[in-house]
């Protein structure tokens, strides 16, 4: 039998996690890989891309949660789908896998996505794309300290539970636009857990719509705002804002999120590399526990 203490611990435990988690892994890679939250965008803008990239939330010398990336897309038949312009018709697949750390939390998303793109005009682009997910969350219980070895607050053993879940996107591309649609996690379900857990956390539906314009003011210098609008756990409209500069060689921008925080990054190609940092900052205590940093290296070798 589970006693009111261990019940009392557990449940505080889960209803902080369920809080926290689920957004924080779209949340902090959307800017760098967008691929992430809409299955369209699978070898949208390359035959073939890889893309790594870590998050980490820096509070008092310890790092509360990690975030953890890697995705993958391409264009089968490379050679018989080779596209002379952006707005040839092309498959894309693709593969993007996710891991988040928050103490005994440890939570993985494996998305596998196929995506077509259909040329509406010269200039113009629809892409649909559908992914298949994979979601675990495990609760290992043995990796609290208790003050007292033998504290009866804290159970001890391994806890995991699995859902299969999906999603679908749509974008439109142009020239110099794009607008982007999608949501995760269609049929949203709920982590069951065993021995040790008393409580069951809810998964959720994801809806993003995002926009952006690029404005060019000359052959090495343009700029590009976009907004994205999205939901969370805790509220239904919630929106990320950014600007970007690109003078040809390098890239920095800015951006701000509806949870009060605004972040900066900056993007250099070297060759066929792509190295971004970006720094989140929230303006109060609510939003994060402290400072995040992202690093990510992406090659796009065509």
């Amino acid at each position: 039998m589970i006693s009111i203490k261990n019940a009392i611990v557990i449940f505080l435990v889960l209803f902080t996690f369920t809080l926290k988690a689920q957004d924080f892994p779209y949340h902090y890679f959307s800017h760098i890989n967008p691929l992430l939250n809409n299955p369209s965008l699978a070898a949208f803008n390359s035959k073939i891309s890889v893309d790594v990239a870590a998050h980490n939330l820096w509070a008092g010398g310890f790092k509360p949660l990690n975030d953890y990336m890697i995705s993958f897309s391409f264009a089968p038949n490379g050679k018989k789908l080779k596209r002379k312009t952006a707005y040839q018709p092309n498959v894309g697949l693709g593969l993007v896998f996710l891991n988040e750390q928050i103490g005994p939390f440890n939570q993985n998303i494996l998305q596998i996505i196929y995506a077509y793109h259909i040329p509406i005009d010269q200039k113009t682009m629809l892409s649909l794309g559908i992914s298949g997910m994979v979601e675990n969350i495990g609760i290992n219980v043995n990796s609290l300290s208790p003050l007292e070895e033998n504290d009866p607050r804290l159970l001890t053993g391994n806890n995991n539970s699995f859902l299969i879940d999906g999603g679908f996107g749509a974008t439109v591309h142009g020239e110099k636009y794009r607008i982007s649609i999608s949501a995760l996690n269609l049929a949203p379900g709920i982590y069951r857990f065993n021995d040790a857990s008393i409580e069951d956390i809810t998964n959720y539906r994801k809806f993003y719509f995002t926009g952006s314009y690029t404005f060019e003011i000359n052959d090495k210098m343009r700029f590009q705002p976009e907004i994205t609008v999205r939901n969370s756990r805790l509220k239904s409209i919630n929106y990320d804002t950014s600007i970007s500069c690109d003078f040809a060689h390098i890239l920095f921008g800015l951006g701000y999120r509806s949870e009060n925080s605004f972040f900066v990054f900056t993007k250099i190609p070297f060759r066929e590399f792509i190295f971004t940092y970006t720094s989140e900052n929230p303006l109060n205590s609510n939003h994060m526990i402290g400072n995040g940093h992202t690093l990510s290296v992406g090659w796009v070798p065509y």
